[in-house]
C-alpha cells in the first residue's frame, strides 16, 4: 500500500501450524523463515482447532520472536479477527463487540502493545459490513491497529470500507485455479487505489499443490 514501509515479496502464512504441523516444528520453520530474511507474517486467532485453544498461532509468533536475535522492529505482524472455530468449524463472526474482545486477545497473544496489520478476516452476513469496518476503525483510533486491512471482500466492500478508514492491504484467494480475485477485478481494483494485496493459497491450499508441476501455467 501506500504505507512507505517496504516487505518481502513473500509473506509467511502460519494457517498450518497448530492444524498439520506441531509446535517443533512450526518454531522450527519461523526460525529458518527469520534467518532467510521474510520478516513478513501473516496469522490469525482462529489458526488454531478449536475455540478453545484461540491465538494458538499468535502465541507461537510470540515465542518465535522471543528467541530470535534480529531486531524485533523489521518483523511484520499481520493477523486477523472476525472468525470463530467452535467444534473445529470456520463460522463468521463481525459483530464489533466481538471484534474488540477478538483484538484484545490478539494483543495479548502477540505480546504486542499494536498490532502491524489489523485484518477484518471475513465479511459477516449477518452483521452490516460498515459495523464491522467501523470497530476497526475504533481500534486504530484507539492505538491498537497500525493499519487495517480486509481479507475476502469484493470491489464494493472495498469502496464501502474507504468512506470509514483507511485500507491498507486486501487478502484474497488467487492461485493457478482460483483465479476470482482477478476475474472479479479485485487485483486491478487494489492497484489503482495503491492497496496492498496479499494472495492467500497461492500454490492451491494442501489438496491441490500437489497438483501445481502439472499445471499449464507453471509448465
Amino acid at each position: 500500500g501506500r504505507t512507505g514501509t517496504r516487505v518481502p515479496s513473500l509473506c509467511l502464512g502460519t494457517m498450518t501450524f497448530g492444524l498439520q504441523a506441531d509446535e517443533p516444528t512450526s518454531l522450527a520453520i519461523l526460525d529458518r523463515a527469520f534467518e532467510a530474511g521474510l520478516d513478513f507474517l501473516d496469522t490469525a486467532d482462529v489458526y488454531c482447532l478449536s475455540d478453545e485453544d484461540l491465538g494458538h498461532n499468535e502465541r507461537l509468533m510470540a515465542t518465535a520472536l522471543s528467541t530470535w536475535n534480529g531486531p524485533r522492529s523489521e518483523v511484520l505482524l499481520a493477523t486477523k479477527g472476525g472468525m470463530t472455530r467452535p467444534d473445529g468449524r470456520w463460522d463468521r463472526n463481525g459483530r464489533p463487540d466481538h471484534l474488540r474482545r477478538a483484538c484484545d486477545r490478539s494483543l495479548k497473544a502477540l505480546g504486542v502493545d499494536r498490532i502491524d496489520l489489523y485484518q477484518f478476516h471475513a465479511p459477516d452476513p449477518q452483521v452490516p459490513f460498515t459495523e464491522s469496518v467501523g470497530m476497526l476503525a475504533e481500534l486504530q483510533g484507539a492505538g491498537k491497529i497500525r493499519w487495517v486491512g480486509l481479507s475476502n471482500v469484493s470491489v464494493d466492500q472495498i469502496n464501502a470500507a474507504r468512506r470509514h478508514v483507511e485500507v491498507v492491504t486486501v487478502q484474497n484467494r488467487l492461485n493457478p485455479w482460483f483465479r476470482e480475485a482477478l476475474e472479479q477485478g479485485v487485483v486491478e481494483h487494489c492497484e489503482r487505489l495503491g492497496i496492498g494485496f496479499l494472495a492467500y493459497s497461492p500454490v492451491g491450499g494442501g489438496r491441490l499443490n500437489k497438483k501445481l508441476p502439472a499445471h499449464p501455467a507453471v509448465k
